[in-house]
This record gives C-alpha cells, structure tokens and sequence, in this order.
C-alpha cells in the first residue's frame, strides 16, 4: 500500500514539473511578435544601395559640329570644285579620348594645308594647321602624328603634337634621297575619307 501511494506522488510530481515548463500561449505570441519587430527594424536599418559613379570613358562627346566644319569646307571651295580633292581623318593628338578632325584645305598643292579642330564646350574649335602639299599623315608611337612631304626628291618628316591648347610641329627629317630611292614609309597611315562623306565621324 505505502509502495503504490510513493507511486502515486512520484506520478504527480512529475505532472506538475512538466506543466511548469510547457510553453504558454501567451508567450508564443509575445515571442512571434518580438521576432517580427526585430526584423522591422533591422530591414529599416538596411542602408540605401549607393549609385556607381559614371566612368570617365562612358562620357560622350558630340561631334556632330565636325559635320558642319565638312559642311562649310564645301561651300567654301565649291565655286571652283576644288572640294572633291580634300581629304579628312580623325586622331587623337593629346591622348585625351576626343578625337580631334584634320582636314585638307586649300585648292593645289601649292597651298593645302591641314587644319585640325577639337571639341569643347561651345562646339568644333580651330586649334591650329600645318603645311599639306605633297603631303601623307601617319600614326605616331605617341600621342600626334607624323606628317611626311616629298616633292622632287627632297623629303621631310615632322611631328605633329598637340598639348590642348596648341599645335606644335617638329622636324625629324630632312634629307635629299638618291636617285631611285624611295620616300619615307614610317608606318601605318591615317584612315583619310573625302570630305563629301561624313560616315566616319561618330
């Protein structure tokens, strides 16, 4: 009898014990509801993404008003016709990323020259020109161009450089070949289109 009574409170004991530690209600929807204010307010923490800033490269330049200087070279020289020899190129002399326009002016050799225009902030701007007769424009190991004149077996070669703000020419050059000698190749040429067909420019 006293073994099934000791049974009895051990049974009750153990009852009242589980009872304690069983989870109210109450505190799961005060728990639930700590959890879902906690993560309100960790997501108002969240900062803002912060914008990536636009590369210099992707930065555009409008050369629209090089159409117009080709424009204006035509009228220039159209009385005469003298238009349909001109040439022009695109090159950048300072290493800037602005391609810079070159274009032959002038009606013979005797006077062509070419002058060069940049971007800025108003439109094309003239910066400056060299000698053309008899002429042929290539690329430099550095920012310019060579420019190569040869006439009669006489030869010259300068370097063409622009620092942005003004053209600079250097004689590299100067010689009288022999007979049967050719002129100068210094490398690859500047691409030269007709002034009559503005394609190349972007």
């Amino acid at each position: 009898m006293k073994r099934k009574t000791w049974i009895a409170l051990c049974l009750t004991l153990c009852l009242v014990l589980l009872a304690g530690c069983a989870p109210k209600a109450e505190d799961e929807v005060k728990s639930g509801k700590e959890l879902d204010e906690m993560e309100v307010l960790l997501g108002s923490m969240e900062e803002e993404p912060t914008p990536t800033p636009m590369p210099l490269e992707a930065l555009y330049y409008d050369y629209s008003d090089y159409r117009n200087v080709l424009d204006s070279t035509i009228s220039k020289y159209e009385e005469d016709m003298c238009y349909a020899y001109l040439d022009y190129g695109l090159c950048d002399l300072d290493g800037d990323g602005i391609l810079e326009l070159i274009i032959k002016e002038g009606t013979c050799e005797a006077d062509y020259v070419w002058r060069i225009y940049t971007i800025s902030e108003t439109g094309a701007k003239d910066v400056g020109s060299f000698g053309g007769g008899h002429s042929a424009l290539y690329t430099d190991s550095e920012p310019g161009l060579l420019c190569v004149y040869g006439q009669m077996g006489h030869e010259e070669i300068v370097r063409v450089s622009y620092d942005g703000q003004y053209i600079s020419v250097q004689t590299l050059i100067s010689q009288d070949l022999a007979d049967g000698e050719s002129y100068t190749d210094p490398g690859a040429a500047v691409t030269l289109q007709p002034i009559t067909d503005p394609s190349m420019i972007p």
